[in-house]
């Protein structure tokens, strides 16, 4: 009769700190990512991809506006669950994004540094464009302090922060 108690007690105790620790794992935005990015154009790679350039081009012109708890884009507010960010060389980038068609890589995109920050945004599957659930501009290259790269669908467009607009920390 006491068994049963003491371990739900025990469970409990020992499942607080995950939870907590789980918690606090969560990163912030990089600062240099907040703020408001213009699509500037699709860039030609040649991976594998979903879309093709008549669902791809409606994007450029578009704006991003990134914030420690959502995404905006085209007027519509994603929430974010989690943000995540790693240090991503050439090569592993090209693994990560081969296909049948070949891989789209650094050059193609105008990286020309060997490694760059990515940042990819956990939110809830969303339908924004119809055509997919990705939502564009959750995964994010920081490519240069005033150009990002973002993908949708296996397409890559570039994006540049928007003049006028100066990066802004917003608190959850």
């Amino acid at each position: 009769m006491f068994a049963k108690p003491a371990l739900s007690r025990f469970t409990a105790l020992l499942a607080t700190p995950l939870l907590f620790a789980a918690t606090l794992s969560a990163e912030p935005l990089p600062g240099r990512l907040q703020g408001t990015w213009r699509i500037t154009r699709v860039l030609p790679t040649s991976n594998t991809a979903c879309w093709g350039r008549e669902q791809a081009q409606p994007l450029v012109g578009s704006t991003l506006t990134y914030r420690d708890d959502s995404l905006r884009w085209r007027g519509g507010a994603v929430p974010l669950e989690d943000i995540t960010t790693r240090t991503i060389t050439a090569s592993e980038f090209s693994k990560e994004n081969g296909g049948a068609e070949g891989a789209a890589s650094f050059s193609q995109l105008g990286i020309r540094a060997n490694r760059v920050l990515e940042v990819d945004l956990q939110h809830e599957d969303m339908d924004i464009t119809g055509a997919t659930t990705e939502v564009p501009g959750d995964s994010v290259l920081l490519a240069g302090p005033n150009r990002i790269v973002v993908s949708a669908c296996g397409v890559f467009f570039e994006a540049t922060r928007s003049a006028g607009v100066t990066r802004t920390s917003f608190r959850r």
